[in-house]
């Protein structure tokens, strides 16, 4: 379940906690709960992202634009092959929703109908471990009333209270499982392409290959989101040279905090030049 927001987090709770009343062998899996301490955070994400077939996204007002909500519903969209993506609303109907979010099929949470149809599409989608209907709508009647009553306690929570990301996840964090999970799903794509390859008898890409692909599109969107573009990438060894022009008419500079997080995430020393060839600015990773 992904959420983001005070009021988008307490409805992931809720759930979590609510759906295997109805559903026993539903195993809800939530980041902020289900993440030891110790463990790291970003790759266990990744990891749960890879191994679902049904993602819930709690959707209020106030975070229905938020880029960790989209980034997530995406990576979910790309993840879920045959599954499901669903946007589960609070305080706000199907009509309220904007792209790209607006594609998915939503449920109304305080739709008695709606979370119905959730369960059965849930139970439908479980193969083996589907209980009969008849069942599951039992277990829905007798425990819908208390879930309710939570859904209406966290719609009357003020909205401007909960500004878009009000509980926020580092951008650090953000930064590394963006790379994690491109990497993740360039290897599928490879190894979707490395079965047509073998049928024609011919070598898939090397693993080396993919990973670095897979890293230049992580430079290059990370200038991107600073007003720059990173022109080419040279990689010697155990740093990376990136070659960059500003894209913004602002020129705003390149801070070493952004080039430190970046070698960080690479896990190698970056060295960011000009189009002249000077050194603008680099890490102190070695």
């Amino acid at each position: 379940m992904s959420w983001s927001g005070e009021r988008s987090m307490k409805t992931a709770e809720a759930l979590r906690s609510w759906l295997p009343d109805a559903l026993q062998y539903v195993n809800p899996w939530l980041s902020s709960q289900d993440i030891s301490a110790g463990r790291r955070g970003v790759r266990e994400i990744t990891n749960e992202l890879s191994e679902t077939n049904f993602g819930i996204i709690c959707i209020t007002p106030e975070n229905q634009s938020s880029t960790w909500i989209n980034f997530e519903a995406g990576s979910l969209a790309k993840q879920v092959d045959d599954g499901y993506v669903v946007p589960f609303l609070i305080g706000m109907k199907a009509k309220d929703l904007i792209s790209p979010i607006s594609q998915f099929q939503a449920v109304i949470g305080d739709s008695k109908d709606d979370v119905q149809k959730l369960l059965f599409d849930i139970n439908d989608a479980s193969g083996d471990l589907a209980i009969p209907r008849e069942r599951l709508e039992r277990a829905f009647r007798r425990s819908w009333s208390e879930f309710e009553q939570e859904v209406r306690n966290i719609t009357a929570i003020p909205s401007e209270d909960n500004i878009s990301d009000t509980v926020q996840r580092s951008e650090a964090d953000m930064t590394e499982e963006i790379l994690l999970i491109t990497r993740q799903l360039d290897h599928r794509m490879a190894e979707i392409e490395g079965y047509a390859l073998r049928a024609e008898g011919t070598l898939r890409r090397p693993p080396r290959e993919i990973r670095r692909i897979s890293e230049e599109k992580f430079i290059a969107s990370s200038f991107a989101k600073i007003g720059w573009e990173a022109i080419r990438s040279s990689w010697e060894g155990e740093r990376v040279v990136i070659v960059t022009q500003s894209s913004d008419v602002s020129t705003r500079l390149i801070s070493r905090d952004f080039v430190e997080r970046l070698a960080k995430t690479l896990g190698r020393e970056v060295v960011v030049r000009g189009e002249d060839g000077k050194m603008m600015v680099r890490s102190n990773i070695s």
